[in-house]
């Protein structure tokens, strides 16, 4: 089994050695996932934990596109705040893209991210075979 990178310009590209995500057999591996703007690179929504949410949570959606999963098959999800004092409105906005069966969360308070950042967030995702034509 050989791991495949997952790329899609429909997110922000990786600003290091590593790839949005890493498909391995059925398996995705999204890498953290921030609120850029694919043009500039600048933080967008600067400050506002629910506009950032979506944001990320949309660029993920595209990179388990891209890799033949989905939202719906997010089995683990972790997310990064930079303050826990954001936690209900990331919580808010993260409930409606995982109203059904939600995957298992943790949720970490970090030190610091970029001047006007407030959430990162990586998951691990399936690929439906079945759903596929596998």
């Amino acid at each position: 089994m050989r791991k495949q990178i997952i790329v899609t310009d429909k997110a922000p590209k990786p600003s290091g050695a590593y790839a949005q995500a890493v498909k391995l057999g059925n398996m995705v591996y999204v890498s953290g996932t921030c609120p850029f703007d694919l043009e500039t690179g600048s933080v967008l929504a600067p400050g506002d934990v629910a506009k950032q949410t979506a944001i990320v949570l949309d660029y993920m959606k595209e990179i388990l596109e891209e890799a033949g999963s989905s939202l719906e098959h997010v089995v683990k999800v972790t997310a990064f705040l930079d303050d826990l004092d954001g936690f209900k409105a990331y919580n808010e906005v993260y409930s409606g893209y995982f109203e059904h069966e939600p995957p298992a969360r943790s949720t970490v308070e970090i030190v610091k991210f970029p001047p006007g950042m407030t959430v990162e967030i990586e998951c691990i995702a399936y690929i439906d075979e079945e759903e596929n034509g596998h």
